[in-house]
């Protein structure tokens, strides 16, 4: 695994955040219309914010992107779980 530089980490998960505010209702939206209720688990949360490059597009800090994205998805997903504290999401 590479090492993250702490400051480095902390601006990648502000983006997953960032990201989440932008996305998380419209994916939450896209359970009830499947007849699901609209909750998410957090894997399903961390594997949508880092799929599709939402990041770079919500997540307002190019440099962090970048560096996000020489990471491995296993190490992806790892840093950005860390931004989603609870065990669901939703409405």
């Amino acid at each position: 695994m590479k090492k993250i530089p702490e400051e480095m980490e902390k601006r990648i998960q502000k983006m997953a955040l960032r990201t989440w505010d932008m996305i998380g209702s419209d994916m939450l939206h896209c359970c009830e219309e499947a007849g699901e209720p609209p909750v998410m688990p957090k894997s399903h949360v961390v594997e949508v914010v880092c799929d599709a490059d939402y990041m770079s597009m919500y997540g307002a800090d190019k440099e962090a992107y970048i560096f996000f994205n020489t990471l491995s998805y296993p190490e992806k997903k790892k840093v950005v779980g860390k931004a989603f504290t609870f065990p669901r999401y939703g409405f």
